[in-house]
């Protein structure tokens, strides 16, 4: 198990872009409210949207969606806030629009929401899966979490199946790994593990570790 920390925390490291060292208060707001997100022994923090997509907090405790229009690491475009109506419920939420093309995929679309507890946010809809749409999953960890702390999130997607709608019951598993911490020369950056499972089966359908820092959001992944 130690071999294997290791390998994905060396992997990580291998993946990102050299980072300035000089904090953007232009594009992320002052350093002091960064600073001050976390407490002074370190265990628990206020994790922002503009943590996620980047842009300029007030140091505010409040999950609000700040206006997104760039890349991350993966080759995924972010863009929004935008409207966008369940094809299932008809009901009218505030989303990001996430996009992504490659060879072993193709086009991926997704809508990205906060759950109405804003403790993450996570796919609303995903074009993969027969037009998967989900109600509360938590992709990302938002607003206060502690070091080490280990959250599962119980929730219910509907996906088309042989022309008919079908109902999942599905599980996602958010642990802190790094709550607050210098990563490739970048203060205040984020790793956690997320894990992705049925509910009925215990089938884990996807296990990755996820590195955020300010300034550049998704900076690093590696699927465990």
């Amino acid at each position: 198990m130690l071999t294997m920390l290791l390998f994905v925390l060396a992997a990580l490291a291998a993946v990102t872009p050299a980072i300035a060292a000089d904090w953007p208060t232009a594009r992320l707001g002052s350093r002091a409210h960064w600073d001050a997100a976390t407490d002074p022994d370190g265990q628990q923090r206020f994790i922002p949207m503009q943590l996620v997509v980047p842009g300029v907090w007030d140091g505010e405790r409040r999950i609000d969606m700040p206006s997104a229009d760039g890349d991350d690491v993966e080759g995924t475009k972010w863009s929004g806030p935008g409207d966008w109506k369940n094809p299932h419920t008809g009901q009218t939420m505030r989303v990001y629009d996430r996009r992504r093309s490659n060879r072993r995929e193709g086009s991926v679309e997704q809508k990205m929401a906060i759950r109405a507890d804003g403790a993450a946010i996570g796919r609303a809809y995903d074009s993969r899966f027969g037009g998967l749409v989900c109600d509360g999953e938590a992709k990302f960890p938002l607003g206060v979490w502690k070091q080490g702390e280990v959250r599962t999130f119980d929730y219910v997607c509907l996906t088309t199946r042989g022309g008919r709608v079908v109902e999942t019951r599905r599980s996602a598993r958010i642990t802190i790994e790094a709550l607050d911490y210098e990563y490739q020369g970048t203060p205040h950056s984020l790793r956690f593990a997320w894990r992705f499972s049925d509910r009925d089966t215990g089938e884990v359908l996807d296990h990755r570790t996820y590195v955020f820092s300010p300034g550049f959001g998704l900076v690093a992944h590696l699927r465990r």
